[in-house]
């Protein structure tokens, strides 16, 4: 579905914007419970393309945004055949000390699953990734709005030095990833990166 054009240009000093409900509601909570300044908006998550996400990060820097982070889960990239685009967004923006585009391996979950563990797991998709974390949070549901609504399972992510393991674990998978092949599915994820900005903008 295409996005709508509007002379308005988006006013936000910092923004985060990705590809569905589930970074939404995440990010939303985290805010919360971590006093961080970003914006989030229902329009900055609503299943964006890359495409469209090229648009709204125009948008939001033609608006003097000081700081734009785009999530997205790599699995849909290159399920899509769209490694090549996100290839050319990333080198766009990788001057541009506004932008970050942080991407994990291969979807959100696992981000959230190593709070719990750290692994190199070959995930075969974003449904494995699903079940791994399951054991963990058995009601996790990224299809239920209730569930993804309810602060809890973010403060269960947020509990007794969690939060700290995964930004650990997290910086770990960066590392691997960098020693093997370009194109290895390794799973990883950036979100480190963007918890270092985040900390940076506390209100």
């Amino acid at each position: 579905m295409a996005r709508n054009k509007s002379n308005k240009k988006l006013r936000f000093k910092f923004a985060v914007l990705g590809d569905g409900r589930t970074e939404q509601y995440y990010l939303a909570h985290l805010k919360t419970l971590k006093s961080y300044g970003y914006s989030v908006k229902p329009s900055l998550f609503d299943n964006i393309t890359l495409s469209q996400s090229e648009e709204i990060i125009e948008d939001l820097l033609e608006g003097g945004c000081d700081k734009i982070i785009f999530l997205t889960d790599f699995d849909t990239v290159v399920n899509q055949n769209k490694k090549e685009q996100f290839n050319k967004l990333v080198k766009k923006y990788t001057k541009n000390k506004k932008v970050i585009i942080c991407e994990t391996m291969p979807s959100i979950e696992f981000w959230f699953l190593l709070h719990y563990q750290y692994t190199t797991k070959l995930f075969q998709n974003a449904k494995e990734v699903e079940n791994a974390l399951k054991k963990y949070i058995p009601e996790y549901s990224k299809e239920q709005n209730n569930f993804l609504k309810n602060i809890k399972w973010v403060e269960q992510l947020c509990s007794n030095g969690k939060f700290e393991n995964a930004i650990k674990n997290g910086e770990k998978t960066i590392i691997e990833k960098n020693k093997s092949n370009s194109d290895s599915h390794l799973p990883f994820t950036k979100m480190s990166l963007c918890i270092e900005e985040f900390e940076k903008n506390k209100k």
